[in-house]
């Protein structure tokens, strides 16, 4: 079987992630894979293992012939739609309706009939709402080889560090910085210890004006897996999330995990029990959620036990097996 991927970039996130995981896991089961991406375009995500094609613009005259093409983005889909109408997946790693401007065309393509795959069930009821069509749920996993405790358990000292991956407002609006900035500056009133925050920011250095914050580049898996180790505590504070595979490393990692329910988390976070759950956009009960971790040592010594166990049952080896699995049998629908 040869896939063919339109990626158009590589850019560092969760997306283009998952995207190289899966080129990697069909390579390994003996497929075919080209990845095209577009010239001058970043490529944070070198691929070894397969066909990297650098094209001139995303269109359709550009678009190589393939078993199956795995358009991932609203934006790739149109171009390869016209070129192969028939042999065209739609992949869904965020329901993109929800914040890019262009909402009327990014709605048109997931109704053009072709099969649909999402990377949690609230993404695959969005896409029942949106199309009156449901797809094929794949949950992401955990690489648990990278992401677990490690050896000694957690040594939490006097000073607590709460680790936050930052990215850019202007881009990613819907990852709610904005929302977690205050919800620290609210922690920081109303915490009468002390505590860090590592920021982990991706596009540029970001700052809390007023707290104590400790700013780190981009990083690889390793590098992550030892953050989330040290970390006592992992926020996220997204508006929408098609599953969020970094709160999942935390918990592999036995960090209890204070989020917002973004929308695919709930394919894992169980309210209360392995994280504590709030309303995006609701600062207090953001800077209560951490407050709560940090105050309460048996409720923090809960949430990492039950993050390990949910991890445990979410495993990338998982994921990959399942994905490749799914994109044959489409491969084998679409030629007939």
């Amino acid at each position: 079987m040869k896939v063919i991927i339109p990626a158009i970039a590589l850019p560092l996130g969760g997306g283009t992630k998952s995207l190289v995981n899966i080129a990697d896991a069909l390579v390994a089961r003996g497929h075919q894979v080209e990845v095209l991406v577009v010239k001058r375009m970043p490529v944070h995500y070198p691929l070894h293992r397969c066909k990297v094609t650098v094209i001139p613009q995303l269109r359709k005259e550009f678009i190589p012939k393939g078993d199956l093409i795995l358009t991932n983005f609203y934006t790739t889909f149109k171009p390869c739609f016209m070129a192969w109408p028939r042999r065209c997946v739609r992949l869904c790693q965020g329901f993109e309706p929800d914040w890019v401007k262009d909402r009327n065309f990014a709605l048109w393509t997931y109704r053009q009939g072709v099969p649909t795959i999402s990377i949690s069930r609230w993404l695959d009821k969005k896409l029942l709402r949106a199309t009156g069509r449901r797809g094929v749920v794949v949950p992401l996993g955990v690489e648990r080889a990278v992401f677990h405790p490690g050896a000694g358990g957690k040594k939490s000292g006097p000073i607590k560090r709460i680790l936050y991956i930052a990215r850019e407002p202007r881009g990613y609006h819907m990852k709610g910085f904005g929302d977690f900035y205050r919800a620290a500056q609210l922690l920081h009133r109303m915490y009468k210890g002390e505590f860090i925050i590592d920021l982990v920011c991706p596009e540029r250095s970001l700052q809390i004006r007023g707290v104590h914050c400790h700013v780190i580049g981009p990083q690889g898996p390793a590098q992550m897996a030892n953050l989330y180790r040290g970390a006592d505590l992992y926020v996220s504070s997204s508006r929408s999330e098609g599953f969020g595979l970094p709160v999942l490393e935390a918990m592999a990692c036995g960090t209890p995990v204070v989020t917002t329910n973004s929308g695919g988390v709930m394919q894992f976070c169980r309210p209360g029990v392995n994280a504590i759950v709030t309303q995006p956009g609701n600062v207090r009960t953001l800077a209560t959620g951490m407050l709560t971790v940090l105050t309460r040592p048996q409720k923090a010594h809960q949430l990492a036990r039950e993050g390990l166990k949910t991890a445990s049952t979410l495993r990338n080896a998982h994921f990959r097996q399942r994905i490749v699995t799914v994109l044959e049998r489409l491969a084998t629908q679409l030629k007939r």
